[in-house]
């Protein structure tokens, strides 16, 4: 078994804030939430859907229609349920390329960091999150 030691220094840590770059959007900084066990979010507002396309006001004053992949009921707090649409984003952080990224769309008006990228994603990123930085993977 490895030790924690060397695991650690295996990885390279994500900061809390990374840069994620969008084919669509360009760079957003977003925040990494290990609390978030759902899919990436991304902000969207007046979100349609029509058949297997969804179309949604977002970052930058932009306007996007996506590809629907599927539903996911998100727990929002207070026993509320907000159900949302998911699709997928050619993405790069740092110097590594991921293709077809889940993030459901939500209305995140309210907060500070307009991406939250959640549990599973982080996983595929190394794991390991370094809460005193930001943009470790520039």
């Amino acid at each position: 078994m490895i030790s924690f030691k060397k695991f650690f220094e295996s990885k390279e840590p994500l900061g809390l804030i990374e840069t994620i770059t969008f084919d669509e959007l360009g760079p957003i900084e977003s925040k990494i939430d290990s609390g978030n066990g759902a899919y990436n979010v991304l902000h969207g507002v007046n979100i349609q859907m029509d058949g297997n396309n969804v179309s949604f006001d977002t970052i930058n004053n932009k306007t996007l229609t996506k590809e629907l992949k599927e539903t996911i009921d998100i727990n929002i707090g207070s026993g509320n349920i907000e159900n949302r649409p998911v699709v997928e984003f050619d993405i790069e952080i740092g110097d590594k390329q991921y293709p077809a990224t889940k993030f459901s769309i939500g209305d995140r008006t309210e907060n500070e960091y307009k991406i939250l990228v959640g549990k599973d994603f982080i996983e595929q990123l190394g794991g390991i999150i370094d809460v005193s930085a930001e943009n470790n993977l520039d």
